[in-house]
C-alpha cells in the first residue's frame, strides 16, 4: 500500500518538523516568547494557526465519512466557522489582542477575578487533554491501517513527535510548523479534489451522478431536524470562534489590525479550503457506493467510513504522493495538539502554579516549569488516545460535536458575552458555567431524545441519526438560551459584588478597547523580517524536495501533481525571501 517512495515523503516531513522546533527555539526567551510568541507574530502566520487548530485529523476521519454519508449537510460546521471568523474579524480578534496579556486565563483573571481564574483553569486544562485525546486516536485510525501497526504504537510515535515540536520550541514552532503544514493540507486536497472530478469525468458528470440525498437534506431526516441542526451548528460555532479561551490565538499577534487580518484569513480558509476538502469523499459516494468492498478499509471493519478519504488517495494519488497526503494528515492533528499543549502548559504555569503555588518564582524558574508541564500534559493526551481506542462503535464526528455541545459550549459563554457586557458581578462566570453544564446532563440522561422529537414533532419511526442529531441541537439550544439569560439576568444583581471589582473590569475594558502601538510599547520594531527569512527558507528547502519528486516513476499527471504542490511552496518561499531582502534595505 506504501511505497518506498511514500516512506521517504514521511520522512522527510518529519525532519522538516523537529527542525521546525530546532530552529525556533532561540527564540524563546521568556515566557511571553515560549507562550505566545512575545505577541509580535504576523498576521499571515496567526491566521494559518487559527485555521489549523480548528482541523484535526477528525476532518479527514470522522467528518470525511460524514461527507461520504450526507455530502453537503457537513459544509455546515465548517461555514459555521467562517462566518464565526467574520465575525471575529469585525469586533472580537482586535480586543483579544488588546487585553495585551500572555495567557487567556489572565483575561478571565481581569474580566472575572482570581476565583474565576481557579475555576476556568481547572475547567480548561483537562477537557484540553480529552479533545487532545479524540484528535490523536482519529489520526491513529488511519496511520495504524497504513502501515500495518498497533494503535498503541501510532498514538506513542505521532504524540511523542508534536511533544518534541512543542517542546522545543514553544508557541514559534507551533504557529510556523502549522504554517508549514498548511502548506502541504492546501495542494493535497486541491489535487486529489481534482483528481476525484477527473475520475468521475468532471464537474458535470459529478453533479449528475451524485446521490440526492448528499444536497437534499430531507432524505436524510425530517426538515425540522435538519434546519435546527442547521441553526444550532451557526450558533454553536459562533460561541467556539469568539469565546476568550479560544480567542488565545490572537494574544501572539503583532498589533490590532494584524489581528483582524489574521481572524479574515482564517474565514476566507474556511469559506473556500474545506469545501474543497469534501469532494473526495462525496466522490467517492459514486466510486464506492459499497464501503465494505473496498479492500483498503476492510482492516477498520465497522469503521470503515472513518477511513475514506484515505482510501480515495490510495485510488487516486500518483506514487509519492500518498506519503505526501499522510503527512496533510499527520499535520491536522498535530497543529490542534501542539496548539493545545502550548496553550494549557501557559495556563498551568501562568494561572496556577505562579499565582498559587510559587508567587515569587522567577521567569527563568517559569519557563522550567513551563517545559515539564507540556511534557507531563503530552503524556496525558497520548493515554486519553489509547483510551479512546478500546471503546467500541464510536463516532468520531459524532462524539467530537457531543463534546463541545456537552462540555466545551457552557465555559464558552461567559467568556464570550464577558467581552462585550461589563456590568455582571463576579460570580456571574463560574455559575453560568456550572448552569449550562447541568442542563446539558439533565437532557442526556432525564429527557432523552424521543421526548424531544415527539416535542417538536417528528413522525415515528425515528433513524438512530435523528436520534442522535435532536440531542446534539438539543443541548445547544438549551445551553445558549438558558446560559445566556443567566449571565445577562445578573446584570441586576451587579452590587453584589465589590466596588473595587467594578472599577477593575472598567479598566479592563478600556484597555481592550484601545489599539495596540506595538513598537511604542515594547521599544522596538519586532521580529518582522526574522519570520519572512526563516519561513521564506523553509518553503524553498520543502518546496525543492516536493518539486524534486517529479522523477519519481508516474504518468505525466502524476508529474504534474509533484510540480503544482513544490511550485506552491516554492513560489512562497521566494515570495518571502524577497519581502526579506526588501525589508533589510530598509533598515
Amino acid at each position: 500500500m506504501i511505497s518506498f517512495y511514500d516512506n521517504m515523503v514521511i520522512v522527510a516531513y518529519f525532519i522538516l518538523m523537529i527542525t521546525v522546533g530546532v530552529v525556533f527555539k532561540r527564540m524563546n526567551k521568556n515566557t511571553s516568547d515560549y507562550f505566545r510568541g512575545g505577541g509580535s507574530m504576523l498576521w499571515w502566520l496567526v491566521g494559518a494557526t487559527t485555521f489549523m487548530s480548528f482541523i484535526s485529523a477528525v476532518t479527514y476521519t470522522g467528518a470525511a465519512g460524514k461527507a461520504y454519508e450526507t455530502g453537503t449537510f457537513i459544509f455546515i460546521v465548517y461555514m459555521a466557522n467562517g462566518v464565526g471568523f467574520f465575525i471575529s474579524f469585525l469586533y472580537f480578534s482586535k480586543r483579544f489582542r488588546q487585553t495585551r496579556v500572555v495567557t487567556a486565563i489572565e483575561v478571565v483573571r481581569e474580566r472575572f477575578g482570581k476565583a474565576n481564574e481557579q475555576f476556568f483553569t481547572w475547567m480548561v486544562v483537562p477537557f484540553g487533554v480529552i479533545h487532545g485525546g479524540v484528535w490523536l486516536y482519529s489520526l491513529g485510525i488511519i496511520i495504524s491501517t497504513v502501515f500495518g501497526v498497533s494503535m498503541e504504537m501510532t498514538v506513542l510515535a505521532v504524540g511523542v513527535t508534536v511533544l518534541v515540536i512543542s517542546l522545543l520550541g514553544g508557541s514559534w514552532a507551533v504557529v510556523a510548523s502549522d504554517f508549514m503544514q498548511l502548506m502541504i493540507m492546501v495542494p493535497v486536497a486541491i489535487i486529489l479534489a481534482f483528481l476525484s472530478l477527473r475520475e468521475l469525468g468532471g464537474v458535470g458528470n459529478f453533479i449528475e451522478q451524485l446521490p440526492t440525498s448528499q444536497y437534499n437534506w430531507s432524505e436524510l431526516a425530517d426538515s425540522k431536524i435538519v434546519w435546527l441542526w442547521f441553526i444550532a451548528s451557526f450558533c454553536k460555532q459562533f460561541f467556539s470562534v469568539n469565546n476568550t479561551n479560544d480567542g488565545y490565538r490572537f494574544l501572539a499577534v503583532k498589533d490590532s489590525e494584524q489581528a483582524r487580518k489574521a481572524s479574515l484569513m482564517a474565514s476566507l480558509l474556511f469559506f473556500t479550503v474545506t469545501i474543497i476538502w469534501f469532494i473526495p469523499p462525496m466522490a467517492a459516494s459514486i466510486m464506492f457506493p459499497d464501503i465494505s468492498a473496498v479492500d483498503s478499509l476492510k482492516p477498520l471493519g465497522e469503521k470503515a467510513v472513518d477511513g475514506i478519504y484515505l482510501a480515495m488517495g490510495i485510488e487516486l494519488l500518483p506514487v509519492g504522493m500518498i506519503g505526501v497526503m499522510i503527512c496533510a494528515i499527520f499535520a491536522a492533528t498535530m497543529s490542534s495538539m501542539d496548539s493545545t499543549l502550548n496553550r494549557n502548559a501557559g495556563i498551568f504555569v501562568r494561572n496556577f502554579y505562579k499565582p498559587i503555588l510559587r508567587k515569587s518564582a522567577s521567569d527563568k524558574e517559569l519557563f522550567r516549569v513551563s517545559m515539564i508541564t507540556t511534557v507531563v500534559l503530552g503524556c496525558l493526551v497520548i493515554l486519553s488516545a489509547i483510551f479512546f481506542s478500546e471503546l467500541e462503535g464510536i463516532n468520531l464526528f459524532d462524539i467530537n460535536m457531543r463534546l463541545g455541545a456537552m462540555i466545551s459550549l457552557p465555559f464558552m459563554i461567559p467568556l464570550t458575552w464577558g467581552i462585550i457586557f461589563q456590568d455582571t458581578p463576579r460570580w456571574a462566570g463560574w455559575s453560568t458555567v456550572l448552569l449550562g453544564m447541568l442542563i446539558s446532563y439533565v437532557i442526556q440522561t432525564h429527557i432523552g431524545p424521543e421526548a424531544l422529537l415527539e416535542f417538536i414533532g417528528v413522525d415515528t419511526p425515528w433513524s438512530a441519526r435523528e436520534l442522535i442529531d435532536v440531542m446534539f441541537f438539543s443541548n445547544v439550544f438549551a445551553v445558549i438560551i438558558i446560559c445566556s439569560i443567566w449571565f445577562l439576568g445578573s446584570r441586576l444583581f451587579r452590587n453584589t459584588s465589590p466596588e473595587n471589582y467594578h472599577e477593575e473590569v472598567e479598566q479592563f475594558f478600556e484597555k481592550i478597547n484601545t489599539p495596540i502601538d506595538y513598537e511604542k510599547e515594547n521599544g522596538h520594531k519586532g521580529y518582522d523580517q526574522q519570520q519572512f527569512k526563516i519561513l521564506g527558507n523553509m518553503c524553498l528547502v520543502y518546496g525543492t524536495f516536493l518539486f524534486s519528486l517529479v522523477f519519481i516513476p508516474n504518468d505525466f499527471t502524476g508529474r504534474l501533481c509533484f510540480v503544482f504542490i513544490g511550485g506552491i511552496m516554492l513560489t512562497v518561499g521566494f515570495i518571502f525571501k524577497k519581502k526579506y531582502k526588501k525589508g533589510k534595505l530598509k533598515l
